[in-house]
């Protein structure tokens, strides 16, 4: 059953592995907002999950970012809980906490299992299996795959590579450790195609570009190019807002940035944000401050006023870190 408070049971790898064995019927929750580490970790413990005999539902609350739609389980991934079906076990991969998982009807009485990376995890299941430690949820499922010595096809290898390589800029960030390209490196050897999945992941479409120049022309910064700040208004969220967080790279790439902020229309007084820092801002701590939350270095939040209103109380807390 889920918990509203920190009451998690915290488990190991081999007890997560045997939480998989004991249960029968699956319901596979991410988060809203997916990003590729949710994506790819998702679809490869489904794949795992079938491999070993079971059944199993994936189920979001928002729509598959485009770019990731190349891993080909991704299109059995559902938009409701089946009001037909009947689950054992429900399993949330990548999930901080439980509103990240939007508003799916999620059976409230089944055992509940939570595999994650996030430091800011809230413990809202039964069992808890986090490594703050790992660049991704993906190399805490990776690791115990083969730990169990589970054969893992393509597709299932390109979605855990896909899922490593999102969440630590494709081992560029500082969440990348000798253990996570271990694992990258082992997916390889397995499989995993990185000019397959780099291709798919640098291509863009018409709408991209024009999303990509119109965010471009609003980048600005704050307390000496410290901070960058860029916008995705209701017209860019309308062109390409599946793909938003793409953009946050805009405001980061720039010479002398630690904090980026990307700021994106939700309705006319919501504003969701995007936060990434280069070397030393705790961002998750920023995000927390408005009910968000995430990575130290890559992180997000939603703030019920305008984006200039928002951004005015964003840059508040930010100088409290800088």
């Amino acid at each position: 059953m889920i918990h509203t408070e920190n009451k998690a049971k915290r488990i190991d790898k081999k007890e997560t592995f045997a939480f998989l064995k004991k249960h029968q019927k699956f319901l596979l929750i991410g988060h809203i907002h997916p990003d590729g580490d949710d994506v790819g970790s998702m679809c490869a413990l489904h794949n795992v999950l079938i491999s070993m005999g079971k059944e199993a539902d994936m189920v979001l609350d928002d729509p598959i970012p485009e770019r990731f739609q190349f891993i080909e389980t991704s299109k059995l991934i559902l938009h409701a809980v089946p009001e037909e079906q009947s689950y054992d076990a429900v399993i949330f991969t990548d999930l901080a906490n439980f509103e990240r998982a939007g508003n799916l009807a999620i059976p409230l009485d089944i055992p509940s299992l939570c595999i994650d990376h996030h430091i800011s995890n809230e413990g809202y299941t039964d069992y808890l299996y986090l490594r703050a430690d790992y660049a991704a949820t993906a190399e805490l499922l990776a690791e115990i795959f083969f730990d169990e010595n589970i054969l893992l096809d393509k597709d299932t290898c390109n979605a855990l590579y896909l899922a490593l390589g999102t969440d630590s800029g494709f081992f560029k960030f500082s969440c990348t450790t000798s253990h996570t390209l271990l694992m990258a490196s082992r997916l390889v050897e397995c499989g995993a195609d990185p000019a397959y999945i780099s291709n798919h992941l640098d291509i863009t479409t018409e709408n991209g570009m024009k999303t990509y120049k119109r965010v471009l022309d609003t980048l600005h910064f704050a307390v000496a190019g410290k901070i960058g700040i860029a916008y995705m208004d209701k017209e860019s969220m309308a062109l390409d807002g599946i793909n938003s967080d793409f953009y946050v790279s805009i405001p980061r790439k720039v010479e002398g940035v630690e904090v980026a902020l990307l700021l994106k229309y939700q309705e006319e007084n919501v504003t969701r944000i995007s936060l990434r820092s280069r070397e030393y801002v705790n961002v998750s701590q920023v995000a927390q401050h408005f009910g968000g939350g995430g990575h130290i270095r890559a992180s997000g939040c939603t703030i019920n006023l305008s984006i200039k209103e928002a951004e005015s109380e964003l840059l508040k807390e930010v100088v409290k870190y800088l």
